[in-house]
């Protein structure tokens, strides 16, 4: 209703300026007389119609060069490297269908193990494509040049570097390696708790890593990664993985 009101005013005050312009009297003839405004024009001369005009927009100031000398992020340009990067699901980047068919096998032997012992599994990577590892590098060394940075102009930098090193669950004392077992299908990463006590079907006491070799598999470096597991270097174990 208001909103009618405010139009019915503004119309009435645009014909009363335009009875008005229209009555002044014109100016007297002379040799070369002036051309008299047209309506419109008087109209926009009113205080309301100035007040009516749109106002011009102000062009945004260009963004400023950024003055951090460390580099940002290389693009990811594989296609299969950033299938991995796009998806946010924490489980659309586990690749099981890239491990090798032993490794495959024994990860599923290992979890149907440890379930059966009253444990959890948490499978938390498994392959990874070269490129995408590649970018876990680029990420990790990234982050060791900007964690102790303070800077003005890198912190919008460090906050992205930051964010991606958490995503990615990266720890600043373990360097992503180049020729990953995850790049040849021949590991994964598993958060894997027994229950103290834990006893096989035989009721016989187990323990985490002599569950993983039972299974075909072995953690390489229980204290600085200890979620993540490969294949055993033990051939006899790695023949009765093969039905």
């Amino acid at each position: 209703m208001q909103y009618f009101r405010f139009w019915k005013r503004v119309l009435i005050l645009l014909t009363a300026g335009a009875a008005i312009t229209l009555a002044q009297p014109s100016s007297p003839d002379t040799d070369t007389p002036e051309p008299s405004p047209s309506l419109l024009d008087r109209l926009w001369t009113l205080p309301i119609a100035r007040m009516l005009a749109p106002v011009p927009a102000t062009a945004m100031p260009a963004p400023l060069p950024s003055t951090c000398k460390v580099a940002p992020l290389p693009p990811i340009e594989d296609e299969e490297a950033l299938s991995f990067e796009k998806n946010d699901s924490p489980d659309a980047a586990i690749n099981i269908a890239g491990l090798m068919p032993a490794m495959a096998r024994a990860l599923e032997k290992f979890r149907e193990m440890v379930m059966s012992a009253g444990g959890s599994f948490d499978l938390k990577s498994a392959y990874r494509p070269p490129a995408y590892q590649a970018h876990l590098q680029e990420v990790w060394y990234k982050w060791v040049q900007l964690r102790y940075n303070r800077q003005p102009g890198c912190r919008i930098l460090k906050a992205e570097v930051a964010a991606e090193f958490a995503r990615h669950h990266l720890l600043p004392t373990q360097k992503p390696v180049t020729s990953s077992d995850h790049t040849r299908g021949l590991a994964f990463d598993a958060a894997v708790i027994l229950p103290r006590g834990a006893r096989t079907t035989k009721r016989r006491r187990i323990s985490l890593d002599r569950l993983a070799l039972q299974a075909g598999i072995k953690r390489p470096d229980i204290r600085r990664d200890p979620v993540h597991f490969k294949l055993a270097d033990v051939p006899a174990v790695i023949t009765l993985l093969v039905p």
